[in-house]
C-alpha cells in the first residue's frame, strides 16, 4: 500500500517555496549576474563596480539553469503527485543535482577575486569558497545517502 499525504499544506507549501526561491535564482544569474562584484565610491561620488566573475560564468550558467529549471519542474510534479516514493525519489535527485552544481563551480570556478582591494583577502576568498563548494557538495551527497537509505526502509517496510 502506497502512503499518500493528500491535504499535507506544509508540503505543498515547501514545494512552492522551492518554486519561487528557483525561480528568483533563475532570474537573478541569468540576467543580473553583473552585480555580483566589488563596488567602489570614487572622489567624485560616482560608484564604480567592479566584476568578481570571469567569462567563465557562462559556461558555468548553462548548468544553472538547467539544474533550475529541473527542480522547478519536478517540485510541480511533486504538488500534482503526491506520492511518498516519488517525492524522496525527485529529493534524491535534488541533492544530486546540487552536487552537479557545486562541483561544477569548484571545478570551472567562474571568479575573480582580485578586485578585492585587500591582498590578504585575495588570497583567502578564494580558498574560503572553494572548500565552501566541497562542503556543500559533501552536504548534499550526505543528505543524498541518507534519503536513500530511508526510501530503501520505506520500501522495506511496504513489502513485508
Amino acid at each position: 500500500m502506497e502512503v499518500s499525504r493528500r491535504g499535507s499544506t506544509g508540503e505543498t507549501a515547501s514545494h512552492i517555496s522551492i518554486i519561487f526561491v528557483t525561480a528568483a535564482q533563475l532570474i537573478f544569474f541569468t540576467f543580473f549576474h553583473k552585480y555580483i562584484a566589488w563596488y567602489t565610491t570614487e572622489p567624485d561620488g560616482s560608484v564604480t563596480r567592479l566584476s568578481m566573475l570571469t567569462d567563465e560564468y557562462f559556461i558555468w550558467l548553462p548548468i544553472m539553469i538547467t539544474a533550475s529549471i529541473l527542480v522547478i519542474v519536478a517540485s510541480i510534479a511533486m504538488i500534482i503527485y503526491d506520492n511518498y516514493r516519488f517525492s524522496r525519489t525527485i529529493q534524491i535527485i535534488f541533492s544530486i543535482i546540487g552536487i552537479a552544481v557545486a562541483v561544477s563551480l569548484v571545478s570551472i570556478f567562474p571568479f575573480d577575486f582580485s578586485v578585492i582591494p585587500n591582498d590578504t583577502a585575495v588570497d583567502v576568498v578564494p580558498i574560503v569558497v572553494t572548500v565552501f563548494f566541497i562542503l556543500l557538495a559533501v552536504f548534499y551527497a550526505i543528505t543524498a545517502l541518507v534519503m536513500f537509505v530511508k526510501l530503501r526502509s520505506h520500501i522495506a517496510k511496504q513489502e513485508t
